[in-house]
């Protein structure tokens, strides 16, 4: 009895030190299943970009504040943010897709980007460069008169500025001036439009005669800018304009919204 009882203990303790956890080969490798799908708008990254600011004599603005960017998101959505003091700003988290941007400040023009595309694949999409000119209200004339000069027609415009500024502030092309007959001149009652304050006599004669009256709507726009470098005026190409998707007309979004009538005697 007693060596059946040992006989048995030893195949118990045998059996617990045996590791019945064997693991047969792999067997064949299933189909495999459909490949993972991410709804439209799924991948989300940055917008970003930087906003300068010019004042009205086209000299630098700093700091760059106040500056607010509007991200439309759709007809009745939209992002805000604030730029900081060196002018930059971003926007987080955004799902892919094409945006329209806006940027204001109080006293500036409105500078707008159309059709900002933001796909899969970047995850982070740069802005082009945008700078806000502030309306002219200083450099728009007190007061303008009529004279000639040999073979042109001009104005003389008279400003309160320093005189320091008068060259560096009014170069030629620097003016819409819509001329007529009539004293109710306007934007959209005209005879012809110039950008400069002398018209050659040839393009004068094409509409008044000697003793006509001769009326003219000045509004101050900067379209050239002057540089200290090149002591002359050229076009200030850092993103102060933009073209109108719906008129495909160029926008500049400073310019003055006040304007100086000169009347004369066409002679």
């Amino acid at each position: 009895m007693k060596q059946l009882l040992l006989i048995l203990c030893c195949c118990l303790f045998l059996g617990a030190c045996v590791n019945w956890d064997v693991t047969g080969p792999a067997g064949p490798e299933g189909p495999q299943g459909p490949p993972g799908q991410k709804p439209d708008g799924a991948d989300t990254s940055t917008i970003y970009g930087r906003v300068f600011t010019y004042s009205e004599f086209t000299a630098p603005w700093w700091p760059i504040d106040s500056v607010k960017i509007t991200l439309h998101l759709s007809l009745d959505s939209v992002l805000e943010t604030m730029a900081d003091t060196a002018g930059f700003y971003q926007f987080n988290g955004i799902s892919t897709g094409t945006y329209n941007l806006t940027f204001s400040r109080d006293r500036f023009g409105t500078m707008k980007v159309f059709g900002l595309s933001h796909m899969p694949g970047n995850l982070n999409t740069e802005v082009q460069r945008v700078s806000l000119v502030e309306r002219p209200v200083r450099i728009v004339p007190d007061s303008a008169i009529f004279d000639s000069f040999r073979a042109s027609f001009y104005l003389k415009l008279y400003f309160n500025v320093p005189p320091e500024l008068d060259f560096q502030t009014f170069g030629p092309g620097n003016f819409d001036i819509y001329f007529s007959k009539q004293a109710t001149v306007s934007e959209s009652n005209y005879l012809f439009v110039s950008r400069v304050p002398s018209i050659d006599t040839t393009v004068m004669n094409q509409y008044f005669s000697h003793g006509d009256s001769v009326y003219a709507l000045i509004y101050p726009i900067q379209r050239l800018f002057y540089s200290e470098q090149m002591l002359w005026y050229s076009p200030l190409d850092l993103g102060v304009t933009y073209l109108d998707p719906a008129t495909g007309e160029i926008v500049y979004p400073y310019r003055s919204t006040r304007a100086t009538l000169a009347k004369g005697i066409y002679p």
